[in-house]
């Protein structure tokens, strides 16, 4: 399991690694719990089945340039 080193910024803030977001789909914005665990912290993320569809569907969307109007004009 690979190991991380973060440090605690003035207001609190802590930067996870880019190879540590992208493993767990991080995006900008998604929520974590922290947890603690003895002298420890466990990160993690909190996923709503709903919030994980939106996204995919707004990123497929963009990826597709579908927009919302065209996308329900046929239901």
């Amino acid at each position: 399991m690979p190991v991380n080193s973060l440090a605690v910024r003035d207001r609190g803030q802590v930067t996870l690694p880019k190879k540590l977001r992208d493993s767990l789909q991080l995006e900008k914005g998604d929520a974590l719990r922290g947890v603690r665990v003895g002298d420890a912290i466990v990160l993690i993320p909190q996923r709503m089945e709903l919030d994980n569809l939106r996204k995919q569907i707004r990123r497929l969307m963009k990826q597709r340039g579908v927009t919302a109007r065209e996308l329900l004009k046929d239901l």
